[in-house]
C-alpha cells in the first residue's frame, strides 16, 4: 500500500515538473545572455529585467491588471453565487434555464459581445464607462458565470438541501442563516475554484481588454502585445512576471477564502 502511494507521488511529481518546464525555460530566456544551439544559455544577466523595470508602462500594466482582476472578484461573486444558490434551492424547475444562460456568452463570438458592451456603455443609455476598468469588470461578469456555476453545482448536487432547510427551520434558523452558515461552507471548494478561475480570466484576457479599453487602460496582456514584435528577452521577462502575479494572487485568494470559511 505504501509502495503504491509512493509511486503515485512520484508520478504526480514528474507530471508537475513536466508542466513547470516551459515556465522554467521562459525564465531562463529572460535572464540569458545568449541562448542558441545549446541546452542551457551561454550566460546569465539581469540587464533585461532591469530594462523592463525602468519602463513605466510595465508597472502601470501590472497595476491595471490587478485592479481589473480584484475588481472582478469583488463584483462578480456577489451577483453570480447568490443566483446559483437561489435557483438550486428555491427554483429547481428554472435551474435548467440558468444552466443554458450561463454558457450563452461562450456561444456568441467575443467580438460581438465586445461591440454590444461598447454600445451599451457609450452613453446611448445614459451610462458612460468606455475606456475605464468598470467596462472590463462588468464585461467579465457573464464570462465568469460558468466558472462559478459548474463547480458550485457539483457541490450542491451532493447536498440534501431540502432536508437541511427543514432541519434548520425546526431549530428556528432563517433561510438566509442556513445558506450562510451551512450551505455556503459546503460549497467552499467550488467557490474557491470559481474565484481562482475568475481572477485568471480577468488578468489573462486580451481580446476584451484590447477592444474595450485599449490604450486608455493598458493591462498586462496589452503590454505583452506591444512587446510581441520587439525583444524576445523582454517579452520573456513580462511572461515570467505574469506567471508570478498569477501564482501570488491565486495563493492570496485561496488563503483568504479558506480563512473566511474556517472562521
Amino acid at each position: 500500500m505504501h509502495e503504491r502511494s509512493a509511486r503515485d507521488w512520484i508520478w504526480v511529481g514528474l507530471l508537475g515538473c513536466l508542466q513547470l518546464l516551459p515556465i522554467f525555460a521562459i525564465f531562463l530566456n529572460s535572464v540569458a545572455v545568449d541562448w542558441a544551439g545549446t541546452i542551457l544559455p551561454d550566460g546569465y544577466t539581469l540587464a533585461h529585467v532591469q530594462n523592463i523595470l525602468k519602463d513605466p508602462r510595465f508597472l502601470q500594466s501590472i497595476q491595471n491588471s490587478l485592479i481589473v482582476g480584484f475588481g472582478s472578484l469583488l463584483v462578480t461573486p456577489f451577483i453570480v453565487v447568490p443566483a446559483i444558490l437561489v435557483a438550486h434551492c428555491y427554483f429547481p424547475t428554472l435551474d435548467k434555464y440558468l444552466a443554458a444562460l450561463v454558457i450563452l456568452p461562450y456561444a456568441v463570438p467575443g467580438i460581438v459581445l465586445a461591440l454590444g458592451l461598447l454600445r451599451i456603455y457609450s452613453g446611448n443609455y445614459g451610462i458612460v464607462l468606455n475606456g475605464s476598468p468598470w467596462i472590463l469588470i462588468f464585461g467579465y461578469m457573464p464570462l465568469a458565470a460558468p466558472l462559478y456555476y459548474v463547480p458550485i453545482k457539483n457541490n450542491l448536487r451532493a447536498l440534501r438541501v431540502t432536508e437541511l432547510f427543514e432541519a434548520g427551520r425546526l431549530l428556528g434558523a432563517s433561510d438566509a442563516l442556513i445558506l450562510w452558515r451551512v450551505v455556503l461552507p459546503c460549497v467552499r471548494q467550488g467557490l474557491i475554484i470559481g474565484l481562482v478561475m475568475n481572477f485568471t480570466l480577468a488578468i489573462s484576457d486580451f481580446v476584451y481588454a484590447n477592444l474595450l479599453v485599449g490604450g486608455h487602460f493598458p493591462t498586462l496582456q496589452i503590454f505583452m502585445g506591444v512587446l510581441n514584435g520587439g525583444s524576445g528577452r523582454k517579452l520573456s521577462v513580462l511572461i515570467t512576471t505574469y506567471f508570478v502575479v498569477i501564482f501570488v494572487a491565486t495563493a492570496i485568494v485561496v488563503w483568504v477564502t479558506s480563512r473566511r470559511s474556517e472562521a
